[in-house]
């Protein structure tokens, strides 16, 4: 009987051994099966941003067995980022410090760049800045970006900066993607008084149109609260300031076939020295374009800047492509526009202008000309046929509060404001290359520091 039970447990150590050396071995082997679908996963989304024309492009990429290595480039602006990023190979991965993620293709973690985290450290105290990457089996990318909060004080200048902590989730999954995200904000205090930026809050949704293959979308960017308060001292008189509710929009989208875009910064009230409003408002917007044009030249933009060829020809190719799309843009008879609005005590002021372009230019010769430089097109393109409309009115108060006597002497004199009773009105238009503004040819005055309304101190 005893040797019936020893070599039955004898058996079940067998089936155990056999069971653990198999979990072993997937273990070993299916991060190297993961690291072939992790890679080609990982290109195919750097091409897909690089085609939405984000300004990616994958520099280098070295697959490991568990791990791999790559390196991208960033565009911004008129420079380049260079980021690393650490692709771990599924189907079990950790993410964003300890979170689990089963299954998934790879976890990305990216180095962050050293200059910012250097800053951050510097000033709000020494803390992780964790940005992580869940690539699931399906392709779709969830990116986790986060800064715990932190508190440093500078010995030398006994400023004390604390940092709220920041989170930030992104979501990409085929044609669409969706960005949320926020921070408590951030606080200095010191010797010369205190600042402090208040509940950021981030949400953007996008989506590619089937149609135009255009990313369209919105989003936008909210702080609750800016102030600050300055201790008066020897060589610094003191102050006070207080912004609410500020608010970055934009948005794009096609109505009607047409591409429209419009972006806007407003803020709830304003207190900044003698400066209070009530709230104010900017908005910028280009309406009636048609859609293709820009597909086509955003396409064409991606395919120049990731070839290698002669530089000169890739910038000749490139304005040549600038030019049909623009073409193309004004036989559409698109209008951008620019409004303006500001609550106070003393009054509401308003103001809007509307920009277009004559379809006459799409028959100019110097379109077809290669002598013309792209920036210089552009100005005489205006100039030619180029046409504005400009209203703008305001409470003579609000303007003598914003404006010294001098400065509005010298804005009635050139004609740039009219008096109308209690209100200073301007109505101007642009046509055949000349300003017509409160009925009198004029070309309006460069801004100047000195000149310009706002400057008015105290």
């Amino acid at each position: 009987m005893s040797g019936w039970k020893t070599r039955g447990a004898h058996g079940q150590a067998r089936i155990v051994f056999a069971i653990l050396a198999a979990v072993v071995v997937l273990a070993l082997v299916l991060p190297a099966i993961y690291g072939s679908r992790a890679e080609r996963i990982y290109r195919e989304s750097v091409a897909q941003l690089s085609g939405a024309g984000r300004g990616v492009r994958l520099a280098s990429y070295r697959r490991g067995w568990f791990s791999s290595r790559a390196v991208i480039s960033v565009s911004l602006g008129r420079g380049a980022v260079t980021l690393i990023q650490h692709v771990h190979h599924g189907p079990l991965a950790l993410y964003n410090g300890a979170h689990v993620a089963f299954p998934v293709a790879a976890v990305v973690d990216t180095d962050p760049p050293t200059a910012l985290e250097n800053t951050l450290d510097k000033v709000f105290g020494e803390a992780p800045l964790r940005i992580s990457t869940v690539v699931a089996m399906s392709g779709a990318l969830d990116t986790y970006i986060s800064r715990p909060k932190s508190e440093r004080t500078d010995p030398a200048t006994k400023v004390n900066a604390k940092f709220g902590g920041f989170n930030l989730e992104a979501h990409s999954a085929g044609d669409t993607q969706t960005i949320d995200g926020g921070s408590s904000g951030a606080t200095a205090t010191g010797v010369f008084g205190e600042a402090q930026i208040a509940g950021l809050t981030i949400h953007a949704r996008s989506h590619r149109d089937p149609q135009s293959t255009l990313w369209l979308g919105g989003g936008e960017l909210d702080l609750a609260r800016v102030s600050y308060s300055i201790v008066g001292g020897l060589r610094r008189a003191p102050g006070s300031g207080l912004v609410q509710d500020i608010r970055l929009t934009a948005l794009t989208e096609i109505r009607n076939g047409r591409l429209n875009a419009r972006e806007s910064l407003s803020v709830g009230n304003l207190a900044v020295g003698a400066l209070e409003l009530k709230s104010a408002s900017l908005a910028t917007g280009v309406a009636n374009v048609p859609p293709q044009p820009v597909a086509q030249f955003k396409s064409a933009a991606v395919s120049i800047s990731q070839s290698t060829g002669d530089p000169q020809l890739q910038s000749q190719t490139m304005q040549r492509e600038m030019v049909q799309a623009f073409v193309a843009i004004v036989k559409g008879s698109p209008i951008a526009s620019v409004s303006l609005k500001i609550a106070s005590a003393r009054g509401d002021a308003a103001g809007t202008a509307n920009f277009t372009i004559a379809p006459e230019l799409v028959d100019d010769p110097m379109l077809q000309s290669n002598d013309v430089e792209r920036k210089d097109l552009i100005a005489q393109a205006w100039k030619k046929y180029g046409q504005a409309t400009v209203n703008a009115a305001a409470p003579v108060a609000l303007l003598e509060h914003l404006a010294t006597p001098a400065q509005l002497k010298r804005l009635e004199q050139n004609k740039l404001i009219v008096r109308e009773g209690d209100t200073y009105t301007c109505r101007a238009t642009f046509k055949d290359g000349g300003w017509l503004i409160n009925g009198h040819k004029a070309e309006p005055p460069m801004p100047t520091a000195a000149s310009g309304i706002g400057s008015r101190s105290g």
